[in-house]
């Protein structure tokens, strides 16, 4: 609790009052609105972010700061947990005194690494579903000690297999990757529990009771799917084939089998992954080790999980994978200190290693804060010229084209802010998905995706591909509309008005945007 209550001082202190890049303004929005995020979804995310950020927001703070602040508990909630589950390790292994302090160890390796930091001080799902990995290996711990206890009733044995389940059903609510988790700590479970002759219709009937609950939220992708807000993924359709897809990220599938950070997340990597992973992998491996106890199943388990979740992050081919490290970040961290505590404690070593490490950790945490405090200036910086270039635009009725996951920005200036509503803003690469291209066929009575001069391609189109097919659909938005058109470009501080065709043009620049 206090390793906790500690990081949620350091992680609100650096939380920014503004949303942060990538799809920090889309939760804003759907926190705000209790709308649907991408998929999958995130539904229990999206229920409890929803009253966390609205109770904040009568309090008087903003929707980005309250969104932003939501991710700061979860990031608070995951290292108290880290702490919680080393220390059990430690202890299990053979470290009965001094285990908090190697406890201490992963939390001071982890919490102030900016790639984590950034996820624990902005609108985003991971610090959430990190939080949940350690809680669920803090479930199965409790239930395994039970399974496999002489002394454990009935009635304790199914009230355990039903928090379980009720875990392992939130896990499936909140993010589709907690199956690598889930999945090894419910076999785990499932062995002890067997091998004890408590795998019972009792038993199995309590965690499904358990699981049932949260597993219900996701039906709230079917219920936005036909009863749709402004503040939701723009590609979901109202039929069932869409909302199966939604669920199961089907639109992602095409990045699986390959590894593609972008150059600047590759440099991230390189500096603040994988170091750290070194160690982590070191302790799925020390999982394995003997001493035996009715938690050697679940260290298994936690071990298995370490090297599922980093065999997804190399499989997962997006240009910025780095987040998707933080699992087996914090699990084989957690082993990794929790087994060599014991090792060292049966080997009669003191504690005196594990400060000295520890003070040098400490150490190294305040310039990777400072980098931390560093990127949300630059974040406030981006939101002014952001909000100053919004603001340049000339009154009255126009297209706003930002082909960029941060277009929700701007639509979170309208919705939330009441500002500009006249405006429509688009973002080019979705209108390759039928159902944004359909709203916009209604509302504009042209096809975006024409060829200019030609006959319409057929309704089925692949995602956009390359930059060009984004030209040409900006392009052709500038010919089938008298509206004026504005490409919105803040990384190069551009502002555009399209030249109509036999008209005359005009630019607003990005030091005008400025002005």
């Amino acid at each position: 609790m206090l390793v906790g209550a500690a990081c949620l001082a350091v992680y609100a202190s650096l939380t920014p009052a503004v949303p942060g890049d990538k799809d920090s303004g889309e939760f804003t929005l759907v926190l705000a609105t209790l709308g649907l995020a991408h998929p999958t979804g995130y539904p229990l995310y999206t229920f409890a972010g929803h009253a966390f950020v609205s109770a904040l927001h009568a309090l008087g703070f903003g929707w980005a700061h309250a969104a932003n602040l939501f991710s700061a508990l979860g990031g608070a909630v995951a290292m108290g947990a880290l702490h919680a589950v080393t220390s059990r390790i430690a202890v299990a292994a053979g470290r009965a005194r001094g285990a908090g302090v190697f406890a201490l160890l992963p939390v001071v390796a982890l919490a102030p690494n900016p790639v984590w930091t950034q996820e624990a001080t902005l609108a985003e799902v991971n610090a959430w579903h990190v939080a949940w990995c350690l809680l669920a290996a803090l479930a199965a711990w409790r239930a395994a000690r039970t399974f496999d206890g002489d002394s454990s009733p009935p009635s304790r044995v199914r009230a355990d297999a039903a928090l379980w389940g009720l875990v392992a059903g939130c896990g499936m609510a909140h993010h589709a990757t907690s199956v690598l988790v889930a999945l090894p700590l419910t076999l785990a479970l499932v062995i002890v529990a067997n091998r004890r002759g408590r795998l019972g219709a009792g038993t199995i009937a309590a965690f499904a009771a358990g699981a049932l609950p949260p597993l219900a939220c996701l039906g709230w992708v079917a219920w936005r799917a036909w009863h749709p807000v402004a503040g939701q993924w723009p590609v979901l359709e109202s039929t069932w084939p869409s909302v199966a897809d939604h669920l199961t990220g089907a639109q992602y599938r095409t990045f699986l089998g390959r590894f593609a950070p972008s150059p600047r997340q590759a440099a991230l990597l390189a500096r603040w992954v994988w170091p750290p992973l070194v160690p982590a992998l070191v302790g799925a491996m020390l999982a394995w080790r003997p001493p035996a106890s009715s938690a050697t199943a679940v260290r298994h388990a936690i071990g298995a999980a370490t090297v599922l979740s980093c065999g997804y992050a190399l499989l997962y081919g997006v240009s910025d994978p780095a987040p998707y490290f933080l699992p087996a970040l914090a699990l084989g961290l957690a082993l990794a200190a929790g087994s060599a505590a014991g090792m060292l404690a049966r080997r009669g070593w003191s504690g005196g290693a594990a400060t000295a490490l520890l003070a040098a950790l400490l150490l190294a945490a305040a310039p990777q804060l400072k980098a931390a405090s560093d990127r949300n200036d630059a974040f406030a910086s981006l939101d002014g010229l952001i909000r100053r270039m919004w603001d340049a635009i000339p009154p009255g009725e126009a297209f706003v084209v930002w082909d960029d996951d941060m277009a929700s920005r701007l639509r979170g200036f309208q919705q939330l802010e009441d500002s500009r509503a006249d405006l429509i803003v688009v973002q080019p690469r979705m209108l390759s998905h039928r159902a944004p291209l359909r709203r916009f066929e209604t509302r504009h009575h042209f096809d975006p995706m024409a060829p200019i001069g030609g006959d319409s391609p057929p309704a089925d189109r692949g995602p956009l591909s390359s930059g060009q097919l984004v030209d040409a659909i900006i392009a052709r938005i500038n010919v089938a509309s008298p509206l004026p058109v504005y490409t919105f470009d803040p990384s190069l501080q551009s502002l555009r008005r399209l030249t109509k065709p036999a008209s005359d043009s005009s630019a607003v620049t990005g030091a005008a945007a400025a002005r």
